[in-house]
């Protein structure tokens, strides 16, 4: 229904500013009512993406459309059980599964409410890899916006570096060391060096 929904928009609408903060403030009234920790991490990752592509020279309306991908790239969580969201231990196959349906859902939402298709594409690439292991569509390469890499390892940096009942927080090193594994196969080594930078 969504989809179908999305398709009777005719066209799109640049945002002002002020309705740039508006889509902020419901992301995270919408994501936490049904997650805290995700409302929490869609900030910090909002951060995170605006440092790194600070350090990677992208200008300043890039980095803003970037910081806002980052607080709407968890969006479609409102769709996940909180149970599943809040799971204090690993997740089943299956579970794992539903909570990948986010990216997808998130995408249709956006598109529904008219958002700029970059920012829709940037969210739509946050789970996706260099080397294809990633989701929901498996890209490769050059098939992955640099917007849509910064925003993947600002969404990384974000969730290990954060606690969990499951797990412990990592630590800078440990980070870095996950960060310097992930290249070339999953991020570009000048998006890993400018991230490792900002940590």
């Amino acid at each position: 229904m969504l989809s179908s929904l999305a398709r009777q928009k005719s066209s799109y609408v640049e945002p002002s500013i002020i309705n740039d903060k508006v889509i902020k403030d419901i992301a995270l009234a919408m994501i936490g009512l049904n997650d805290p920790y995700t409302a929490s991490h869609i900030e910090e990752v909002a951060e995170l993406v605006k440092s790194i592509a600070a350090k990677m020279n992208m200008s300043d309306a890039e980095i803003e459309r970037l910081a806002l991908a980052g607080f709407l790239h968890d969006i479609g969580k409102q769709a996940i059980p909180s149970s599943i969201l809040s799971k204090p231990s690993a997740l089943s196959d299956e579970e794992f599964a539903l909570v990948k349906t986010h990216v997808e859902i998130g995408v249709q939402l956006l598109e529904y409410a008219n958002v700029s298709p970059d920012i829709i594409r940037t969210v739509s690439e946050h789970h996706e890899r260099l080397d294809g292991s990633g989701y929901p569509l498996g890209l490769r390469g050059e098939q992955i916006s640099l917007p849509g890499q910064i925003l993947g390892i600002a969404d990384v940096i974000s969730a290990i570096t954060s606690k969990r009942t499951y797990r412990l927080a990592a630590s800078r090193e440990e980070t870095i060391r996950i960060l310097n594994n992930s290249c070339p196969h999953h991020f570009s080594p000048a998006v890993v060096a400018a991230a490792i930078e900002c940590l």
